[in-house]
């Protein structure tokens, strides 16, 4: 899974793509961590390039909206295609999703073309 980061002046996007499984969710958190630390508290994860998520890893998802809750952060999640939130619908994550889900354009601000696969 790649990972990119792209600031705008209303949140941090980190932009996904491939497939996300435990490893990756490591590789997540770390990134989290990092933005905590240097107080960016408002985060979006777009995953719009992401073509799949384990099933049996994806309610650890949830812990890490509950770990930037708990340093004063807002985490959304921006982009799903219908399988993926079927996945994460099919591990539980309906009421989370419910409060965690944005529209991209909200919180990235103008759209933009960002295929992390063509880069």
């Amino acid at each position: 899974m790649t990972i990119l980061p792209r600031e705008t002046d209303r949140a941090t996007v980190l932009l996904m793509a491939g497939s996300m499984g435990a490893r990756d969710l490591s590789q997540l958190h770390r990134h989290l961590v990092g933005l905590l630390t240097a107080r960016r508290t408002q985060i979006v994860l777009d995953f719009s390039d992401v073509d799949h998520v384990d099933y049996q890893d994806a309610a650890k998802l949830a812990r890490e909206f509950e770990f930037v809750h708990s340093y004063a952060g807002e985490l959304r999640i921006a982009g799903l295609s219908p399988y993926v939130r079927d996945i994460l619908l099919l591990a539980g994550l309906d009421g989370f999703l419910d409060r965690n889900t944005c529209d991209a354009d909200t919180h990235m601000g103008p759209a933009s073309s960002h295929n992390l696969r063509a880069s």
